[in-house]
């Protein structure tokens, strides 16, 4: 009998040392970080339990293998990508996966190539390894985010670029990038020597009519030249658990990579590798439950937006469940003001969207990963604010 979840389930995460919930004054709803305030599927929680109980919490073993096998079925039952075992590594985030690709492919001085607004970390793991990012800025035209080939192009061809960060789905526009569009970044980057990494780990939320894209799935070529991180942390709700991996499908690309990890010392936990495990064999009700129920809270916000705040720019984005608010037609002169005006008159705290990069300045990021209750709330704290504005 197939599981059934209850997304609706109010769950109160203060005192639980939850950045969502402690970065903001009490009385702020928060809708920024990129977790969920979903109760995680059974299947995780009874693991965990069954684990705390036992009361030892030693070393696990790395070789044990079933760490692997899991992140195998995922990719092959989800998105119908095949690869070895062999070809699985582990990381304890995706951001650390980003550090860590920066370390095997380039040297301090170089360039890493990435399409702004883009995930913060992106840019601090770059500059905190010496090196320099090169960006490529995303266009908006006509309800739709396109590449500026002829400037990646350019940039890739910089004998200084090493790396191109590809974030698909985007964060946080929302762009699912086509296999054309893919297939030309794979012809460039081939072309001009550039190592991919490939931050897919949105990948459980494409909204339909899109599909995703595995990069690694394009061409032998793209096979060749890319990382790809895999992690459950955002459809499972299990980012605490600090586990996730990279599969790289080029032995030489894994050497470099493998060598940069053992630099780390990055060791593995047992109560992350036991989630991450459940989370991708036993858990696959959850993923599909959940899609629907964020394409709800998405069309629901949007719908009220749209209503009754048409002076704020918002789309249905193509995946992950983050809304990109354009700004810039409220009476605020800077992203500071903006903020303010949020998280002191409507009580919700958001991304800052400049935090993203310059292209960002007087854009906020929501996260609707939550209970609807939370959408609703959050739609009654901006009517009450607005009228006052």
């Amino acid at each position: 009998m197939t599981l059934k979840h209850n997304f609706d389930e109010i769950v109160d995460r203060r005192g639980t040392n939850s950045s969502k919930w402690l970065k903001y004054p009490a009385d702020v709803l928060p809708m920024w970080i990129a977790d969920s305030d979903f109760r995680c599927a059974q299947p995780i929680v009874d693991e965990m339990k069954r684990l705390a109980e036992h009361g030892v919490y030693g070393y696990p073993y790395v070789q044990e293998g079933s760490f692997e096998r899991a992140t195998v079925r995922w990719c092959h039952i989800r998105y119908d990508w095949d690869f070895e075992e062999s070809m699985v590594d582990f990381v304890p985030s995706t951001g650390t996966a980003l550090a860590v690709a920066v370390k095997a492919f380039c040297e301090p001085g170089d360039k890493v190539l990435m399409q702004t607004p883009i995930y913060p970390p992106f840019t601090a793991v770059t500059q905190k390894n010496g090196c320099t990012a090169s960006n490529n800025p995303l266009i908006f035209r006509d309800g739709k985010w396109e590449i500026d080939f002829e400037d990646f192009e350019r940039r890739a061809a910089d004998p200084k670029c090493k790396l191109f960060l590809l974030c698909n789905p985007h964060n946080p526009t929302g762009k699912v990038f086509t296999a054309e569009e893919l297939t030309k970044i794979a012809d460039i980057c081939g072309r001009h020597g550039v190592v991919v990494f490939a931050d897919e780990v949105h990948s459980d939320f494409v909204h339909a009519p899109n599909r995703h894209q595995v990069f690694a799935k394009l061409s032998e070529a793209a096979k060749n030249m890319c990382v790809t991180a895999v992690n459950p942390a955002k459809t499972f709700n299990i980012a605490g658990l600090r586990t996730s991996s990279v599969v790289t499908m080029n032995p030489e690309l894994q050497a470099r990579y493998q060598a940069a990890l053992a630099s780390c010392k990055l060791g593995r936990e047992g109560f992350g590798i036991a989630g991450y495990v459940k989370a991708f064999t036993e858990c696959d009700y959850y993923a599909d439950q959940l899609l629907p129920y964020i394409q709800g809270n998405l069309h629901y916000v949007l719908d009220y937006i749209h209503e009754h705040f048409p002076q704020i720019g918002a789309y249905m984005p193509e995946g992950t469940f983050f809304l990109w608010l354009d700004c810039r037609k409220l009476p605020f002169k800077t992203q500071a003001e903006l903020d303010r005006f949020f998280v002191e008159k409507v009580k919700l705290g958001l991304n800052p969207g400049d935090t993203f990069g310059v292209e960002g300045e007087r854009f906020l990021r929501m996260n609707v990963a939550c209970p609807r209750a939370y959408c609703e709330e959050a739609m009654r704290r901006m009517s009450a604010a607005f009228a006052e504005l």
